[in-house]
């Protein structure tokens, strides 16, 4: 079994979309945990706020699969369009952060709409650039008004 840390995001319908996407996900895999969902303001192109949740999945599924297979059809499922800005408004964005242990996205650490939620799950995880642990990046973050607790997991 592979241990896999999912972002989950949305801003068009986010809640309902949110929760369908889990479901989808606890159809294909095991969910372990969820982060509280956050409520963040949009990253890099204008719309409505999202929230955003992390997943603490285990997957027999190999780290493309999860991809190609697992990603692809949720997003499917859940009508997501792509443009040429990938940071437009949508119905689910699901991405892979960590898988086995590896960071894939580096974004990790000072994306907050990704450093906030999965420092609920991995506090202590250290920043392999500064050492400082991910709680206490997150807590800046939270201090500057980036992320606001919106609820538990559903």
């Amino acid at each position: 079994m592979h241990q896999v840390y999912l972002l989950i995001g949305s801003n068009i319908q986010p809640q309902q979309n949110i929760q369908a996407a889990l479901k989808m996900l606890d159809g294909n895999c095991m969910i372990k945990r969820c982060s509280k969902i956050w409520k963040t303001t949009p990253y890099g192109s204008a719309g409505p706020d999202f929230l955003n949740i992390v997943a603490l999945v285990d997957t027999p599924m190999e780290k493309d699969q999860v991809k190609t297979q697992l990603i692809t059809s949720i997003e499917m499922k859940l009508k997501r369009k792509r443009t040429s800005d990938k940071n437009a408004p949508r119905t689910i964005d699901v991405d892979i952060i960590i898988f086995d242990g590896e960071v894939l996205d580096q974004g990790l650490w000072n994306k907050f709409f990704i450093t906030v939620p999965m420092a609920d799950l991995l506090p202590e995880l250290k920043d392999p650039d500064s050492g400082k642990p991910l709680h206490e990046i997150a807590q800046g973050m939270l201090d500057q008004g980036l992320a606001v607790f919106y609820s538990d997991c559903f």
